[in-house]
């Protein structure tokens, strides 16, 4: 049974209330540069796309394509007037983008220098064009207005795009729903969606007309609910992202045989898939489980992965732009959300940061780090964003530190107040490695004091009482700190240590406890605070020379 969530993408005119335009303020932060920020549209379905390319990031979302730059951030640019738009196509030059637009039987084509729309190509007798891809001059369509229930007149055609006004080429087979395309160089697959098996046709697209290849059967490779496809850009190597089987299947484009698979079937359901250049990565994005992992595209390790706990991936909604990925997420409050990525194509790096466990008000805190590849070989010299934050949970950035040629480097603060100070590092990565993040926390305390007071003299069986004050810090610890206490008995040539029942103090730091002793010899008494986040660790002992009884 389809994921219900994926269930509803099939109604891919599903409705869309805009808000207001793209927002620059970060919503949600996966880590220290991977960044979500709110589009300014609620989406009632999870139907929006993205693409990317020529330094610019599409979003369809209701009945509009904004436009961001590689940071994600608002250029200002809003094309409009595209009723109902679903999937988007950018050309490999970034100078033409395509948009379907079911809502008016059309597919949009955009100068994306201008952002405005240039043409518009009818698809009246093909309705509710949906899924596009692109191969050349051609322009690949899925259509078909079945929504949650399937239909007979969905589909897939091709459009020539150096001819004015295309006669969209039919490839014969009728589908329910929309189909999921992908094309590359001389192939094309066409996949059935909303199936509980979603058979896979690969055609041959280099020649006049297309030539069917050969079909993956979706009942043997127990394919099903498939939410999108991907292939290789020399279009040799083809991977699906469905329900089931639960992991993003490899297939052979050549011989249709399923030659491997990358993730764990218990993930969440594979919704989105995209191959890097070369297939050196392949980004998978899941609903219900882990929302994005990169695989190694020939190894299928992980890479880096990374999850949204109050979103859900969009499906079909993950790009390259390397060395960055972008996705689409929708928020519980039905908020749609742009999620960069950031630099996961690169090597990773690692950084360390060691701190002093504790270190007394008003002295300098030193500490000291190394910035290396995850291999421990070192990145060389690169500048650190450092950031401190105090036990009130106020931030401030402070110097920033170059490493050195090693990869080293070292840096000193003195803390304003008391209390756990965390530092954290952030290298923001460059053109060598991703970036990566490290902290530290250090207790910065005031000093403490303890007394310890009673007699300098005892009797066998007779008690003692001794007493004290714990001043914690500024003041008094207050009632219920702990004191520790222990009993050493030394009666010249051995000594004996126990330790006693611990003692809390009193609302005025005070605090008493008896001990009666059941030997002569010296006995030393060390009562001591182990001290917490702002007050630091004391300890104070008393001798009492105790003798034996007169009876």
């Amino acid at each position: 049974m389809p994921h219900p969530l994926v269930r509803r993408l099939a109604a891919s005119c599903g409705a869309a209330a805009l808000i207001t335009g793209l927002l620059t303020v970060p919503a949600t932060v996966a880590s220290a540069t991977d960044t979500t920020r709110d589009l300014g549209v609620s989406i009632t379905s999870f139907t929006a796309d993205l693409a990317a390319g020529g330094g610019r990031v599409f979003v369809s979302a209701a009945d509009r394509i904004m436009v961001a730059d590689m940071d994600g951030n608002d250029t200002g640019d809003v094309i409009t007037g595209l009723p109902g738009v679903a999937r988007l196509a950018l050309n490999a030059a970034a100078t033409r983008l395509y948009a379907s637009l079911p809502g008016s039987n059309e597919v949009a084509e955009i100068d994306t220098a201008s952002n405005t729309v240039i043409r518009r190509l009818d698809l009246s007798a093909h309705p509710c064009p949906s899924t596009l891809a692109l191969s050349g001059d051609w322009l690949w369509v899925g259509h078909g207005c079945g929504g949650e229930e399937g239909g007979e007149n969905g589909g897939a055609v091709g459009l020539n795009l150096t001819v004015a006004a295309p006669e969209p080429v039919t490839l014969g087979r009728v589908h329910a729903r929309p189909p999921a395309l992908a094309a590359a160089r001389d192939t094309l697959v066409v996949g059935e969606t909303g199936t509980d098996h979603a058979d896979l046709l690969v055609y041959d697209v280099g020649g006049d007309a297309p030539v069917l290849r050969g079909e993956i059967d979706g009942r043997t490779g127990n394919l099903a609910g498939l939410n999108e496809l991907a292939l290789t850009s020399d279009g040799s190597t083809l991977i699906s992202a469905a329900d089931a089987p639960g992991t993003f299947t490899k297939y052979d484009t050549t011989t249709l045989a399923a030659t491997g698979a990358y993730g764990d079937e218990g993930d969440g359901h594979p919704a989105a898939v995209a191959i890097s250049a070369g297939g050196r990565f392949v980004a998978a994005g899941r609903q219900g489980g882990t929302d994005f992992t990169l695989y190694n595209g020939e190894t299928g390790a992980v890479v880096y992965s990374a999850g949204q706990p109050d979103a859900e991936l969009v499906p079909g909604s993950v790009v390259f732009s390397e060395p960055d990925v972008f996705a689409l997420l929708r928020d519980s409050a039905g908020r749609l959300l742009l999620w960069r990525l950031h630099g996961v194509a690169l090597p990773a790096s690692e950084l360390t940061l060691t701190a002093p466990a504790r270190e007394p008000f008003g002295a300098p805190v030193r500490l000291k780090g190394r910035l290396t590849y995850a291999d421990g070989r070192p990145l060389g010299r690169g500048a650190l964003a450092v950031t401190r934050r105090l036990a009130d949970g106020t931030s401030e950035p402070l110097d920033s530190v170059t490493t050195g040629k090693d990869g080293t480097f070292t840096f000193t603060d003195t803390p304003p107040d008391v209390g756990a100070v965390t530092y954290t590092v952030l290298w923001d990565g460059d053109g060598r490695a991703r970036w990566s993040t490290t902290s530290a926390t250090v207790a910065v305390q005031r000093p403490s004091t303890l007394t310890l007071d009673g007699p300098e003299s005892g009797t066998v069986g007779e008690p003692l009482e001794l007493t004290g004050v714990l001043t914690a810090g500024h003041g008094p610890s207050g009632p219920g700190a702990t004191i520790i206490v222990q009993r050493t008995v030394s009666d010249g040539d051995s000594s004996e240590s126990v330790t006693l029942e611990p003692v809390s103090t009193n609302a005025d730091g005070s605090y008493t406890f008896t001990d009666t002793p059941p030997t002569a010899g010296t006995y030393t008494y060390m009562a001591r605070w182990t001290g917490n986040t702002t007050a630091g660790a004391v300890r104070v002992s008393r001798r009492v020379t105790v003798t034996p009884g007169t009876g």
